[in-house]
């Protein structure tokens, strides 16, 4: 396989591998360089007043960060955090920003990850305005799918340790209230939910329970078709 421009910019950066919940970078440090996932996930994420993490964002192997900062040097104010064993490479925003300059294909395929990104940020804010915890937690399952589902015997598996806590910090809802919707799925047989992963056995099945009826038509939530159709 091709190794993209990105990863082969990110090839001889300093290797870090983080535990699960371990901070990479502090809304209010200056960020050591810029990173790119290589294997695991990353929450960026904002505190409230409490100090309670409230997921703004979730990043994926291939993704960059801190992007705005990179680029333009804007402090950032968002932390970052590995959401399981992560690894990640460094390097540094003078050769990061010097690589984007002079490698036209390089600056193509960051537009395309800014894209991505734009997208994934997108469908975080549509989530997070549902109005029930059916709704919320069934776009974020079809959200973790899309990422990190595989089809297998006309089943979805999502093979990821995915707690309940992540799902309530990313969708705004409490842990409790998450457990019970979960449970719920569970008791209808629309989900699995195991310690190290998540089957989704009718991915139709699920996505009907959030189908509503508008003047006699049966329509489903925004950006869930094109989830939907990214699993079939």
């Amino acid at each position: 396989m091709k190794t993209s421009s990105l990863a082969a910019l990110f090839q001889n950066g300093r290797k870090l591998t983080y535990e699960k919940d371990e901070i990479i970078i502090r809304a209010e440090d200056i960020p050591s360089g810029v990173y790119y996932i290589n294997s695991g996930w990353v929450k960026a994420y904002t505190l409230s007043k409490d100090k309670e993490p409230a997921i703004v964002m979730t990043l994926f192997p291939g993704d960059i960060f801190p992007c705005a900062w990179a680029l333009t040097g804007i402090d950032h104010d968002l932390h970052f955090a590995a959401l399981d064993e992560t690894e990640v490479s460094r390097i540094s925003t003078k050769q990061f920003n010097t690589a984007v300059k002079n490698n036209a294909r390089l600056s193509r395929e960051l537009l395309q990850v800014f894209a991505n990104n734009f997208f994934a940020l997108t469908n975080e804010l549509t989530n997070i305005q549902y109005h029930t915890a059916k709704e919320k937690v069934i776009y974020r399952l079809l959200f973790l799918a899309k990422n990190f589902g595989k089809k297998e015997n006309n089943k979805i598996v999502i093979h990821k340790h995915i707690p309940n806590e992540y799902i309530a910090r990313s969708t705004n809802m409490t842990r409790e209230t998450t457990s019970r919707e979960m449970s719920r799925l569970t008791r209808k047989r629309l989900i699995r939910h195991t310690d190290e992963q998540i089957i989704i056995p009718d991915i139709n099945g699920l996505i009907k329970e959030i189908e509503y009826d508008s003047k006699g038509v049966t329509s489903r939530p925004p950006f869930t078709k094109v989830l939907s159709d990214a699993l079939q």
